[in-house]
C-alpha cells in the first residue's frame, strides 16, 4: 500500500537519480604513463559500511516518515542492507534531492516484494544509511559516498532475495511493475551481503531485554535493601541482648533488687507465729465465719498481772465439763 507521506511523489512518473557519473583521476608516479578514468558506477565496494568523516553538515542517516516502530516488526524478520550505485549516490540522495529519499522509500519495499510475490506489507522501511567505500578519504571524496537502504524482511526470504539480486537476468531486474520500480532496482548494486550490518532485533527483542534488565535490577536493588534493613534490626537486638546479659553479670550484691511477691529473710511464711492476722489456717477460716475481725475486746483477755484480786477460789475439776465449740464446722 502507497504510504500517504509520499503522495507528492505520484506527480513523479520516473526516478530521479543523478545523471553526471563521478570521476576520479588517481596520482600517478610515472609521469609517462596515461592517466586513467575510473567509472564508479561500475566499481564493486570492498570494504563494510562504517561511520565517515561526513562533510560538514552532510547527514548520516535519513529516516522514513513515519519512521518504523520496532516493536510493530513481527521477530520473524531480520534486517537487510541493499547498496545502489552511483547513479544514487548519498551526495544526490542526501543533498542534493529532495525527493530522492522519498521515492526510495515509496517504491523499494514494491521492488523487494514483486519478485519474491510477497505482500507490499511485508517488507518494511528502517532507514537510509551512508555507505563509505575504502577509496574515499574525507570531505573532498564527497561523491565516492554510497546509499544503503536497510529495511525489514521475513527471515526465510532473505536467501532467495540475495539469489535474486546476485542474478543479472533474474526477475528481480526484468520483473518489475512500472518504470520506477525498474529504474530503482537497476541502481542496486549486488556487491553488498544483505545481512552484512546488524541492526536492532525485531519485534523489540533488545528494548524488552534492556527493559527487563532495568526492572532485574530494581528488584534485586530493593531485595538487598530490605535484606540490609534485616540485618541492622537482627544485630541491633543481639546487640540490646548481649549488652543486658552483661549487665545482669556484673551487678553489685548492694544494688537493689525487686522482691515483689519473695518472702523476706528470716520471716515465716505463716504470720500467724509473730502475732500478726491469721491466714492460710484452720482457725482463719472458722474465725471468718465467727465474724472475727482481728481486734479482741479489751475485756476478753486474762491478764495475769491484775493486783486487786481479793480473793482466790479454788477450782473444782469435776465441774468443767467438755468443751463444746459452738457453730463448728466439724459438728462437735
Amino acid at each position: 500500500s502507497s504510504n500517504s507521506n509520499y503522495n507528492y511523489l505520484s506527480t513523479i512518473s520516473s526516478l530521479l537519480l543523478n545523471t553526471v557519473v563521478p570521476t576520479v583521476t588517481p596520482t600517478v608516479s610515472n609521469p609517462d604513463q596515461a592517466p586513467t578514468t575510473l567509472s564508479l558506477a561500475l566499481s564493486a565496494p570492498t570494504s563494510p559500511p562504517s561511520a565517515p568523516p561526513l562533510p560538514s553538515g552532510l547527514p548520516g542517516v535519513i529516516l522514513p516518515q513515519p519512521q518504523l516502530d520496532i516493536d510493530n516488526v513481527p521477530t520473524s524478520d531480520v534486517l537487510i542492507n541493499v547498496l545502489f550505485n552511483a547513479s544514487l549516490n548519498w551526495e544526490w540522495v542526501a543533498a542534493e534531492n529532495a525527493d530522492s529519499p522519498g521515492q526510495i522509500f515509496e517504491y523499494f519495499p514494491q521492488v523487494i516484494a514483486t519478485p519474491l510475490g510477497i505482500d507490499v506489507a511485508q517488507v518494511q522501511n528502517y532507514e537510509l544509511i551512508v555507505y563509505e567505500p575504502s577509496t574515499y578519504t574525507g570531505p573532498a571524496d564527497i561523491a565516492l559516498l554510497g546509499t544503503i537502504w536497510q529495511g525489514y524482511l521475513p527471515g526465510d526470504k532473505v536467501s532467495t532475495l540475495a539469489s535474486l539480486i546476485s542474478n543479472q537476468k533474474s526477475v528481480f531486474y526484468t520483473g518489475q511493475d512500472g518504470s520506477i520500480p525498474t529504474s530503482l532496482a537497476a541502481c542496486v548494486d549486488p556487491s553488498l551481503d544483505l545481512e552484512s550490518i546488524s541492526g536492532p532485533a525485531a519485534g523489540g527483542s533488545s528494548g524488552s531485554s534492556g527493559g527487563s534488565d532495568v526492572r532485574q535490577d530494581a528488584i534485586i536493588g530493593v531485595v538487598s535493601s530490605l535484606g540490609a534493613i534485616a540485618l541492622m534490626i537482627v544485630a541491633y537486638v543481639a546487640y540490646r541482648a548481649i549488652k543486658k546479659r552483661r549487665e545482669l553479670a556484673h551487678r553489685r550484691l548492694s544494688d537493689h533488687v525487686d522482691y515483689t511477691g519473695v518472702r523476706p529473710e528470716g520471716q515465716e511464711f505463716d504470720r500467724d507465729t509473730v502475732g500478726e492476722q491469721r491466714r492460710r489456717s484452720f482457725y482463719y477460716a472458722e474465725d471468718s465465719l465467727r465474724g472475727y475481725q482481728g481486734v479482741r475486746a479489751a475485756d476478753d483477755g486474762y491478764d495475769h498481772h491484775v493486783t486487786n484480786m481479793r480473793e482466790r477460789r479454788p477450782i473444782h475439776t469435776g465441774a468443767i465439763s467438755t468443751p463444746i465449740l459452738r457453730e463448728s464446722t466439724m459438728n462437735w
